[in-house]
């Protein structure tokens, strides 16, 4: 009994004394509704609905890490009604407003289509917001996927 009762002390001591580790996922979405609600409806599928109340609705997305040395290319594959632009807009390190960089109007379809902006950052720029907003007031639904920077 002794025997089983010195071998049980350590193992006593070290659950009293170490702290509890929980593992978990936490998933948070990188894209954010701009006068719209952004739901993923597939792994890495995501249906924007707008709410038609103002110009620029859509959706914005910050990447996290950027090379400002050079160009950026943002890409993204949409379907859905309506139409839609492409804006990068590129702020400092304490958020203020450089410049931004619009794509041509993009007029949607049923069908899923590729679609670029390359721009040419300031030596001043720390961030981008890339947005894809509606060129009016309307109220409309598209679905976005393979949102990225490409490298």
């Amino acid at each position: 009994m002794r025997k089983w009762l010195v071998s049980l002390i350590p193992i006593v001591i070290v659950l009293m004394f170490s702290t509890p580790t929980f593992a978990f996922e936490e998933t948070k979405t990188k894209y954010f509704g701009v006068g719209a609600t952004v739901e993923e409806v597939e792994q890495a599928t995501f249906i924007v609905r707008t709410k038609g109340e103002g110009t620029g609705e859509g959706f914005v997305f910050t990447p996290e890490e950027i090379n400002t040395d050079d160009k950026i290319t943002f890409q993204v594959s949409i379907e859905g009604k309506g139409s839609v632009f492409i804006k990068l807009v590129e702020m400092d390190a304490n958020g203020k407003y450089i410049k931004e960089h619009s794509s041509p109007m993009i007029l949607l379809t049923s069908d899923w289509k590729e679609y670029h902006i390359t721009a040419k950052l300031s030596k001043s720029t720390d961030q981008v917001d890339v947005l894809v907003i509606t060129d009016g007031t309307q109220q409309t639904e598209f679905k976005f996927r393979d949102a990225n920077i490409l490298k």
